[in-house]
């Protein structure tokens, strides 16, 4: 059957008509309403999931990357603590070398200084004559006044001597000079003479002395061997 142009135009007016009564329906704009407002919440809530996947996403990467970065802190933070401890233990060893090295030297501070002296023989003389040792030229390997010369204060002098037997004997004996301004003090290294004259300032100096290159401290009638400020620390 051939729909002639007649009928054609028929069923579009029905149809029209049709629609247009169902667009005037409530029940139509209500439905329309809830399909549209349906479409466009799952529209947002797939754009929301996603985004909160993404957002998910980059929390992950970003708690990954700041336990990776706190990893290799904590490696550099050991690694620096080592090497720290390494460093201490070469300076240690460097500075026990130096101490031996300096084993049989003496230095002797407040001892008159005179014009064309010969430091030597000055020192020989004041070993004798205050602390009742005989020592010869021989048992001296180095002595000479330490600095520029001043003319308002003698000098220091520094005393290498042959034997550590003949240090000894004149460390062992340096009381005898009390009351002759003159001091006779063990030559120790930069590091341990700090670590002396922090030990002399918080025990006071009585309290505080040397010996073969060691320091020591009387702290409440007990002996201490002050090896490092750490064991200042230690101590009230």
């Amino acid at each position: 059957m051939v729909i002639t142009r007649e009928v054609r135009e028929e069923i579009e007016s029905a149809v029209n008509q049709a629609v247009s009564k169902s667009i005037n329906s409530d029940t139509f704009i209500k439905t329309l309403t809830n399909n549209v407002t349906t479409a466009i919440i799952k529209t947002i809530d797939k754009k929301l999931s996603l985004l909160e996947e993404s957002v998910a996403d980059l929390r992950n990467t970003m708690k990954e990357d700041k336990l990776e970065l706190e990893n290799k802190i904590k490696f550099l933070e050991k690694s620096l603590k080592d090497e720290e401890i390494e460093n201490n233990k070469m300076k240690n060893i460097i500075d026990k070398i130096d101490q031996a090295s300096r084993s049989t030297c003496l230095r002797m501070f407040n001892v008159p200084e005179k014009s064309k002296e010969d430091t030597r023989e000055e020192v020989i003389k004041l070993i004798k004559t205050k602390m009742n040792l005989n020592i010869l030229p021989a048992d001296i390997q180095i002595c000479y006044r330490i600095g520029n010369k001043n003319n308002t204060k003698a000098r220091g002098i520094y005393l290498k001597l042959n034997k550590n037997e003949t240090k000894q004997n004149i460390y062992s004996k340096k009381k005898l000079l009390k009351g002759s301004n003159v001091v006779i003090k063990e030559d120790l290294t930069s590091t341990r003479l700090e670590l002396l004259n922090e030990a002399t300032s918080k025990y006071g100096l009585k309290h505080t002395w040397t010996h073969n290159g060691k320091i020591y401290a009387n702290v409440n009638d007990k002996i201490l061997l002050i090896r490092c400020k750490k064991d200042l620390e230690d101590t009230v």
